[in-house]
């Protein structure tokens, strides 16, 4: 009987031991008490509300259904509500709005009650006098419930001088043309765009030229839509599928697009500085397929904030960094990939000959510790739960995550003199290596770009005029350091 006990105890600490173990592998485990019973083809936004539901918007057709429906709304378990209308004007991105949302659908924006009907105090935009929806593209939500939508529709609004096509457009928060703003237009079509910490916007389109100034296909205006001339990325081609801008006026850009600097090469996701120039600090991660059945090719489609600078990659993609990653994964912020997501994600999905496999959104539910991620798919594992039955919608509980990375001493080293007339001096306690200085103006333009291989490294700053400057060094592309420094010659 003491044997018995005995052997009894050491398996319970066993086990427990094996959980922990497991549970401080799995950060993000699956719930598999929710689960869709969707058809197809796919989910692009989801919206959770206060009683555990969600809303979900895409072209979703559940069993028994005849055509696809634009929305629906599932119950804590996934199971679809039949208390929500079959809507047909949802469909694309939703954002709430006290206790609305907004939804982008085809070429213009709809706002309803959390019900599903329309709300009656927001007009369909194609009945204003002014306006008539063309082309569509994203939109922005203010705060006051103003809406900006891009594409290229038309305006007959005479008596201002807004007649043609236009393809920054601001609106009311009852649906009608806003006749109080400078709506802007280029020569193509503007996609997605994301409004900046400063008010202004970054701004992916086909235009070569927009509201008078040559442009790139990715660029960034002010908050009255102006282009600013001092960014410039070089994209010239491709899809930007989100951003993620941070606080420095820096901004994270997945998608899958080309630049004039190096045409050759297909960039997936990157991090760009306040004047477009790619981040050095920033390793740009490897998105692959390898094997997987994919019809249209890889890509990032969804860029989600996470603490301490981390973020979530999601879109179509099986190996990051060579490390497997079906769907999503997390990346630190030099680009390093987490242990996160280790070996989990999505399955394929095929409909009418065309295989997906991505996830296209993902929303982080803290009231209930949860994660959503929603795409095209079917299955997801968490690394040891293979739930096949996961479709298009998935919850992840959210765990303790641990990142592996032990944190570096910060550097010492000082530059001197400060303020400065001609030169300055960088003196470092310890010499990384592989160390870059980089010199950059007040609006983060790089000046000047030196190795360093002393300790102790003096700078030319005598071409440079009065202002105030940043010195940055970087080891092995990664930020070690930034100091300010004053121009008084």
């Amino acid at each position: 009987m003491m044997g018995s006990l005995a052997n009894t105890s050491l398996l319970t600490v066993v086990t427990n031991l094996v959980t922990t173990v497991a549970l401080a592998q799995m950060p993000f485990a699956l719930d598999t008490s929710f689960r869709t019973t969707i058809q197809d083809q796919y989910v692009n936004s989801l919206l959770v509300v206060q009683d555990g539901k969600v809303i979900i918007s895409g072209n979703i057709r559940f069993p028994g259904d005849m055509s696809v429906r634009a929305g629906a709304r599932l119950d804590p378990n996934g199971a679809r509500d039949p208390s929500f209308p079959n809507v047909v004007y949802m469909g694309g991105k939703l954002v709430p709005w006290n206790d609305r949302v907004y939804s982008g659908n085809a070429s213009i924006v709809r706002r309803h009650l959390f019900n599903g009907s329309l709300d009656p105090a927001f007009i369909m935009m194609n009945s204003g006098p002014y306006f008539l929806s063309l082309q569509g593209g994203d939109y922005h939500v203010y705060p006051d419930g103003r809406v900006l939508i891009s594409g290229k529709h038309t305006l007959n609004d005479v008596a201002r001088g807004f007649v043609g096509n236009y393809n920054l457009i601001w609106f009311s928060n009852t649906g009608y043309l806003d006749t109080t703003r400078v709506h802007r237009r280029g020569n193509g079509v503007l996609n997605r765009f994301k409004q900046l910490p400063d008010g202004g916007f970054i701004i992916s389109g086909n235009c070569t030229q927009f509201d008078g100034e040559p442009v790139d296909a990715v660029f960034r205006t002010d908050a009255d839509g102006v282009p600013d001339t001092t960014f410039h990325t070089g994209v010239y081609t491709g899809i930007v599928g989100s951003y993620l801008p941070l606080m420095d006026g820096r901004v994270y850009v997945g998608g899958r697009f080309k630049r004039w600097q190096a045409p050759q090469d297909t960039l997936l996701l990157v991090r760009f500085m306040h004047d477009g120039s790619l981040d050095p600090s920033f390793n740009m991660p490897q998105f692959t397929l390898g094997a997987f059945p994919v019809s249209l090719g890889r890509g990032v489609t969804y860029l989600y904030p996470w603490d301490d600078g981390r973020i979530i990659a999601a879109g179509t993609f099986h190996y990051v960094n060579g490390l497997p990653r079906s769907g999503i994964c997390m990346l630190d912020s030099t680009g390093a990939v987490l242990d996160a997501f280790d070996d989990c994600g999505i399955g394929p999905f095929t409909y009418q000959g065309l295989t997906s496999a991505s996830v296209d959104y993902v929303v982080r539910d803290t009231a209930n510790n949860f994660l959503y991620l929603n795409g095209a798919y079917t299955g997801y594992s968490d690394g040891i739960t293979n739930d096949t039955m996961q479709r298009f919608v998935t919850r992840l509980h959210v765990g303790d995550i641990t990142t592996n990375i032990t944190a570096k001493p910060a550097l010492q080293w000082s530059v001197y003199p400060n303020p400065a007339s001609e030169v300055v001096t960088l003196a470092v306690e310890t010499l990384p290596r592989n160390v870059t200085v980089i010199v950059r103006d007040a609006l983060g333009r790089e000046m000047q770009r030196h190795s360093m291989v002393s300790y102790y490294t003096t700078l030319d700053l005598k071409p440079l005029p009065n202002g105030i400057y940043h010195i940055e060094l970087f080891s092995d592309r990664e930020r070690i350091g930034t100091q300010r420094v004053v121009m008084q010659h």
